[in-house]
């Protein structure tokens, strides 16, 4: 009796011959069933978690290397015996893709469907598909921007656009932030800040915030080299959405790739405000956000905005935004040796003096790692950042404060830290976290720290949850932000118990809407020991953080 399996002889021909139409085999012999193509079984594979289509193209698998996986994995003699997610956690590097002994066919397969489907093609012809439909809705972003510029609708900037030799360019601005993290060494200086990076390890691997990870849909916003999307992944996260609009994009994709996480971490390059149409199956259903937005002075670069967008469109009802609150103080200080450094520098040059290179000086923020004995004064809360309340909008605001200078000295400038936490739980007031971390985290607080690849970290059942903070302050260990100096025109003689008042204005630059405009009004209000109150000059000076 003949049957689909023996095919006469006389039908060896190849007329109308269609390799994706042949009959094929499950592709764990545990599975036991039969298709009548290759693509059938391979979507009953990937209906069981393994997408060969996604892992030919993330490994780059040519015809041969898919015949030997296909035949290692049916090979009966295959210890231990592959699984779903031992194959798609496999790096490439693995020895069995070169091996000639596994072109043997596998008794039972030889005329099997899947040998004879050329998933290497196939996965090439998805990529490039994919790339196409990645540049039009580059196009579609272009042609909306268009619209937005001119006034005019959709519809009526895309004839007009047809018509245009090429499309409107990016924002310069926007172009040369995106290109400034396209490098390593700024990778590298983020990373290397064991503040900043053991913070987030702490707070995403604690085993008593496994349940806001494990099994959950993470998003990414601005991932960079993929470090906190990799952290995820381990905490057992069901998927991770890392974007990011730099070049480094793509290094992020190959790191995640090479630890074998790419099953878990999908990587989409673009702003999250042009990727509504892509992560549309994602609004609303995100369990957590996690991103590193801050900047120097903690608002510089404004990808603030961007978060908070992401927040509003793609998290879930009670889910997490990590970090989920920051802090912005400011305090008065002396000259300890690094406040005026850059000024003093110009007083002898090799024997010279340059006072010229000293102008403007004064109305540059400086960012430098200030001494603490340099802090001469109590420390004034400007702005609290309770991001899950905040509106999607770059902050400025206006704040009083209040110094008290604790010794007899000259305060030349005042200087600007901020401190971080990240819940646990959703609604956590200011009040009610605890005092920000000023001891840095250790690699031995962080659990799961001496895994590697794509091991990921045991279940825990605690829900109880752990709050991590940092600051960036002069008295905890130095971190890549440092802090922000504004340098007064003409230091201050205070006596101790001296009080300075003032007001603080941040707002967005003008010529550039990533930099920022401080203007400092303040004035010293010295008692003498008479008690009586002394009337005092209020100054204005107007910094630009660059």
């Amino acid at each position: 009796m003949s049957t689909e399996w023996d095919r006469p002889d006389e039908d060896d021909n190849f007329d109308g011959w269609n390799e994706a139409s042949v009959p094929a085999r499950a592709l764990f012999p545990e599975w036991d069933a039969r298709f009548d193509s290759a693509e059938k079984a391979l979507e009953h594979a990937r209906a069981q978690g393994c997408d060969l289509h996604a892992l030919v193209s993330r490994l780059h698998l040519d015809a041969f290397q898919v015949i030997r996986l296909i035949n290692y994995i049916r090979r009966p003699t295959t210890q231990p015996r592959p699984t779903p997610e031992s194959i798609m956690s496999l790096t490439g590097h693995e020895a069995f893709l070169t091996d000639d002994n596994e072109m043997k066919p596998v008794p039972g397969y030889e005329e099997d469907g899947l040998l004879q489907y050329d998933l290497a093609e196939e996965s090439e012809r998805m990529d490039t598909a994919t790339e196409l439909k990645i540049l039009r809705e580059a196009y579609d972003e272009l042609r909306h921007r268009y619209a937005e510029r001119f006034g005019i609708t959709a519809a009526v900037a895309q004839d007009a656009a047809a018509e245009q030799v090429s499309a409107p360019a990016p924002q310069p601005i926007d172009r040369h932030y995106f290109e400034s993290y396209a490098g390593h060494d700024i990778h590298q200086t983020m990373i290397g800040d064991s503040v900043r990076t053991l913070s987030y390890a702490k707070f995403l691997l604690s085993p008593a915030n496994a349940h806001l990870i494990r099994g959950k849909t993470v998003m990414d916003v601005g991932c960079g080299s993929g470090i906190l999307s990799l952290f995820c992944a381990r905490a057992g996260a069901k998927q991770v959405l890392a974007i990011d609009a730099s070049d480094v994009v793509e290094r992020a994709r190959a790191n995640i790739e090479d630890n074998g996480f790419g099953h878990v971490v999908r990587v989409f390059r673009g702003r999250i405000e042009a990727l509504d149409e892509v992560l549309a199956p994602w609004a609303g259903k995100v369990d957590l956000i996690v991103s590193e937005w801050m900047g120097y002075f903690l608002l510089y670069e404004s990808m603030l905005p961007s978060v908070l967008y992401a927040r509003d469109r793609y998290l879930r009802e009670g889910g997490i935004l990590a970090p989920s609150h920051s802090r912005m103080v400011l305090a008065a200080a002396t000259d300890r040796g690094v406040l005026c450094e850059r000024s003093r520098f110009w007083s002898d040059v090799y024997g010279f003096r340059m006072p010229s290179m000293t102008q403007g000086l004064s109305s540059e923020a400086a960012t430098e790692d200030v001494e603490a004995d340099a802090i001469v004064s109590d420390v004034a809360t400007i702005c609290d950042l309770p991001l899950e309340q905040i509106p999607v909008a770059q902050p400025s605001f206006t704040a009083p404060f209040s110094l008290h200078v604790k010794e007899a000295c000259k305060v030349h400038g005042f200087v600007s830290w901020f401190d971080t936490w990240f819940a646990p739980t959703p609604h956590v007031a200011f009040d009610d976290l605890p005092p920000v971390t000023v001891s840095p985290v250790q690699p031995s607080d962080v659990h799961g720290l001496d895994l590697h690849g794509n091991e990921v970290v045991e279940a825990s059942e605690a829900t109880h949850g752990e709050t991590v903070s940092f600051t960036t302050s002069p008295f905890g260990k130095p971190t890549h932000w440092k802090q922000t100096i504004f340098l007064l025109k003409t230091p201050i003689e205070v006596q101790a118990g001296t009080c300075i008042e003032g007001e603080i204005r941040v707002y967005a630059s003008s010529a550039n809407e990533r930099e920022l405009d401080v203007d400092l009004h303040y004035s010293a209000d010295e008692r003498p020991s008479t008690g009586e109150k002394r009337v005092a000059t209020r100054t204005t000076q107007v910094y630009s953080v660059r």
